[in-house]
């Protein structure tokens, strides 16, 4: 049986609600844009597989509502997130102020210990309308230990986001070869202890057999 995959990880995407987040993920997942706006209604989610360094990684994609009212449902769905995508959108000022105030104080409460954390400034094709200016949003993601992208750049922001993930998850597999070298070594002294032992074997029986001749010689 072929292997789907051979990474699966959980992300979940963040923010306040307009900021374009469900847009963002179908430009991503289905390779869609939509500029209409359609509110997320509690929590969506897509897959997609991507092909990295002779890896398959699938990536499970959470879509959560950012109106106040579904915020303590989708606080389920921290619960085993391996990433956290925070999106604010580049127009909105309050947006990128309330990853701060609000968003991040959502992580440290829901999510995991070391989950991997993305921020996405999305639309950042409305230049003239830009509130969010980029080296101040890349300061404060470098002062954080985050990662950072801006919309244009999405499938770059989740393909490094998952090699993040990769890394992490190999380090924390224990080296394969530990057992395959400690069964040669232990193979190896086996057949050390059966050679000595047959060399044993061999130099008694010749002993034995000088001893007979010598005994058999004395008697003529």
């Amino acid at each position: 049986m072929i292997k789907e995959y051979d990474y699966l990880f959980k992300l979940v995407i963040i923010g306040n609600s307009g900021v374009g987040k469900s847009s963002l993920l179908l430009r991503f997942a289905d390779d869609q844009f939509s500029e209409s706006y359609l509110t997320t209604i509690g929590v969506d989610f897509r897959f997609r597989t991507l092909p990295i360094d002779g890896k398959n990684v699938k990536l499970q994609i959470w879509d959560t509502a950012g109106q106040e009212r579904f915020r303590t449902i989708t606080s389920a769905y921290y619960k085993g997130a391996d990433g956290i995508v925070m999106v604010y959108d580049v127009t909105q000022g309050q947006s990128f102020d309330d990853i701060d105030k609000f968003w991040l104080h959502e992580v440290e409460s829901y999510g995991e210990k070391n989950v991997q954390l993305l921020i996405i400034g999305n639309k950042n094709d409305l230049d003239e309308q830009k509130q969010v200016e980029t080296s101040k949003a890349e300061e404060y993601c470098k002062s954080h230990n985050m990662l950072f992208m801006e919309s244009d750049h999405v499938n770059n922001a989740f393909l490094e986001l998952s090699r993040k993930l990769m890394a992490k998850k190999d380090a924390s597999q224990p080296p394969k070869s530990t057992n395959v070298t400690s069964n040669a070594s232990q193979q190896s002294q086996s057949r050390g202890v059966t050679s000595s032992s047959g060399s044993q074997l061999n130099k008694l029986s010749a002993n034995t057999s000088n001893q007979k001749k010598q005994k058999d010689g004395g008697c003529c």
